[in-house]
């Protein structure tokens, strides 16, 4: 095991793990290779995918006839130059990526900026608010950071102009995309601020269903102007957070400005170690904060669905096409497995939880809460005790349901 580069500090260790009848996996770095490119963009109603894996996708989009206006891929640069952290950055030699360190997502965002032209921290260091370098390194504190949280799925940076703020904001693209009033649309004059429609919202919202079937991770961008006397720390009364909670009304009302797609590559040994793993009688099932569309996608390659677990095994491996709790969403999750008591405490409901998890092999969208609670419920479940139940489900949809305790 040392020579896998597998430290193992208590020997009783390895007689745990050769008893597991279940792995609970992550996507990102996991069972994918955590090299993150950017691959399609949807900015101005029109949509630029590159599929040739020698191209970049800032050149497609610059040599494109539809291409964009220069202030919108100024727009887009400055957009994600801002509103990614200090910590993740890119370093190029003749052209090419020589290093990079920080969050994967961002350093494909950050590639994107270098492809269509611009250099990240040239527009970080020139933008006050932003800038700790030289004589705007003064006003730095103007700028203000809202992190991201998994409560939040997004994350914003407000800098100031001349006339007030502006705000960039990035994230979950359903989520984003719901705060968004306006969308930038191409006329003659160039590129300007349209009130969106539901139709708008659709074509968007296909988009990123087409891209998250190719398995990518979809991310919208936005921003919005605001005055000077705004005041950040407003609740919105219409819009609430992914967790429930009030949302920032600064992060509302935003003008949507693009839909980037990001490929992150199947490691080559997973669907081989996957097939072990299900010959050797144990469960895999992927636990990620991707949307449904892209969850299907890596976990259909990785083969942990395979075609029975479709309703219509001839027909697109989608969300939609799974049969009844394959696959779920982190909210729907927490709602069918947690009751209120009368004080309005939550309560775990194992009964609940073990009607669930024999079926479930995708939980998208979750929080870290939301695999703490599946592996306790996995570990909790006396359902192997129910000889009928077991039965039932190995004759219905076979379903083994903890083999090492039958």
């Amino acid at each position: 095991m040392m020579k896998e580069q597998n430290l193992v500090k208590h020997l009783d260790a390895c007689e745990t793990m050769g008893c597991a009848t279940t792995i609970c996996t992550d996507k990102t770095g996991t069972l994918t290779a955590n090299k993150m490119t950017a691959r399609s963009i949807y900015v101005a109603k029109n949509d630029f995918s590159c599929n040739d894996p020698s191209v970049h996708l800032g050149d497609s989009v610059k040599n494109d006839p539809h291409s964009p206006s220069n202030e919108t891929i100024m727009l887009i640069s400055s957009l994600i130059a801002i509103n990614t952290m200090d910590e993740t950055t890119v370093k190029f030699e003749d052209n090419t990526l020589a290093e990079a360190t920080g969050n994967p997502t961002e350093v494909a965002l950050l590639m994107l900026v270098h492809q269509l032209g611009h250099n990240y921290q040239e527009i970080r260091d020139s933008t006050r608010g932003r800038s700790d370098k030289g004589d705007l390194s003064e006003f730095l504190v103007e700028g203000k950071q809202i992190s991201f949280s998994s409560a939040r799925k997004m994350m914003s940076w407000v800098v100031p102009k001349k006339d007030g703020y502006r705000i960039y904001c990035k994230g979950a693209t359903e989520v984003v995309v719901a705060r968004c009033t306006h969308e930038l649309v191409h006329n003659h004059s160039g590129d300007s601020a349209v009130e969106i429609d539901s139709e708008a919202r659709q074509d968007i919202s296909n988009v990123a269903e087409t891209y998250a079937k190719r398995g990518m991770r979809t991310l919208a961008l936005a921003y919005k102007d605001v005055a000077h006397d705004v005041d950040f720390d407003i609740k919105s009364e219409t819009l609430l957070n992914s967790d429930g909670s009030e949302a920032l009304a600064i992060e509302t009302e935003l003008v949507f400005v693009a839909l980037v797609g990001i490929e992150d590559p199947l490691r080559k040994e997973v669907p081989g170690a996957i097939e072990k793993c299900y010959n050797a009688g144990i469960d895999v099932r992927l636990v990620t904060g991707d949307s449904q569309n892209t969850a299907v996608s890596i976990a259909y390659q990785a083969g942990i669905l395979k075609d029975f677990h479709f309703v219509n095994p001839a027909a697109e491996k989608i969300a939609h096409n799974l049969k009844h709790n394959v696959l779920m969403e982190g909210k729907t999750f927490r709602r069918k497995v947690y009751r209120i008591d009368e004080d309005g405490n939550k309560e775990f409901d194992q009964t609940a939880f073990d009607a669930i998890w024999p079926h479930l092999r995708v939980l998208a969208r979750s929080s870290p809460d939301d695999k703490l609670t599946l592996a306790h419920g996995l570990n909790q479940s006396m359902l192997f005790t129910d000889r009928k139940t077991c039965f039932r489900l190995k004759k219905e949809d076979n379903i083994t349901i903890f083999p090492d305790r039958q």
